[in-house]
């Protein structure tokens, strides 16, 4: 078969496989929706557990990640343990998103999210300034993105765009419906200034492994790839930056907590980057270790090492030769 009618076999495929699978994703959100949500959690819950019994690969990584940090501390079972509940922790939320993906409203979250901490956002807010909401992956972090424009402040996020366009469509559409602006990510640094001299919210999220620009800095008590863009932005914009983070509650209720604005380092000294991004890892981890098994253990944070950033950046210098 030539290549031409290969392409146009996998063209025609893509055309059908994706509508077929944005119309099973609106089956299923109905369905989910239809049943009253103590029974949509306590199955969920359960897939939860038939998720971390058999994906193997998943579980080794949650397990491995827990042991890297805990190992010292807690025994192999506690770790297990541990590990399930983390798999527990996303089935329920995702629950809940799924379940909920009819409020836009703050009076409708309100029936499921307690809000703590309000006030420091106001404050910040007021200064007209922008705000950067220095959020992470504890708790159900799709409910604590949309929590600002949903409290009525305007906010923009940057996010990857998903792979196919309808499903980005579908997850950006239900975003822009509780009042979130949508920036994909790319060259768009002026845009996120732009966005904090406006005075709006911007959301940022900085606990995961990326190839964007970093340094290596101490996260969990292990040396961790950070992106320095958010201090970058704090320094340029003087925008207050505001740890929030969401985190689920015993009786399953979601409580969504805005700390106090962190310390601003801003003496003109090149490492004021590097010593900014210290302030915002040491937030995450106290937020982290106040509930651990509700952070996304299965992501592999400490992937990127010293010698493969070494190779990528010796890579774009012979690139950059060899165009000159």
């Amino acid at each position: 078969m030539r290549e031409t009618d290969r392409r146009k076999i996998t063209k025609i495929r893509r055309a059908i496989k994706y509508p077929v699978l944005i119309f099973f994703i609106r089956v299923f959100i109905l369905i989910v929706r239809i049943f009253p949500r103590g029974f949509v959690l306590k199955t969920f819950a359960g897939l939860g557990r038939l998720v971390f019994r058999f994906l193997k690969k998943e579980r080794d990584k949650t397990i491995n990640n827990l042991t890297l940090v805990f190992g010292d501390v807690k025994t192999e079972i506690e770790i297990k343990k541990m590990a399930q509940q983390v798999f527990v922790n996303q089935a329920l939320n995702f629950a809940d998103y799924v379940h909920t993906m009819q409020y836009t409203t703050r009076e409708q979250f309100s029936k499921i999210v307690e809000f703590v901490g309000e006030e420091h956002l106001r404050e910040a807010y007021n200064q007209g300034k922008g705000v950067l909401c220095l959020m992470c992956h504890v708790g159900s972090w799709e409910f604590s993105a949309i929590m600002p424009p949903v409290m009525g402040y305007e906010t923009t996020a940057i996010s990857r765009p998903m792979p196919n366009e309808k499903i980005d469509k579908l997850i950006v559409g239900s975003r822009q419906k509780r009042g979130m602006k949508n920036i994909s990510r790319g060259n768009v640094y002026d845009q996120l200034v732009e966005v904090l001299k406006k005075g709006e919210c911007l959301i940022i999220m900085i606990d995961q492994d990326t190839q964007v620009k970093g340094v290596f800095l101490d996260f969990m008590g292990k040396q961790a790839y950070t992106p320095i863009g958010a201090a970058r932005l704090a320094i340029d914009s003087k925008a207050p930056v505001l740890p929030m983070y969401m985190k689920r509650l015993p009786n399953n209720k979601h409580q969504f907590t805005i700390l106090p604005q962190l310390p601003f380092i801003n003496t003109g000294n090149e490492f004021d980057i590097i010593e900014n991004t210290k302030i915002y890892n040491k937030a995450i981890e106290e937020i982290i270790n106040e509930t651990p098994e509700q952070w996304v253990w299965m992501h592999e944070r400490w992937k990127t090492t010293p010698e493969e950033v070494e190779e990528l950046l010796q890579q774009k210098r012979e690139n950059a030769l060899l165009k000159s």
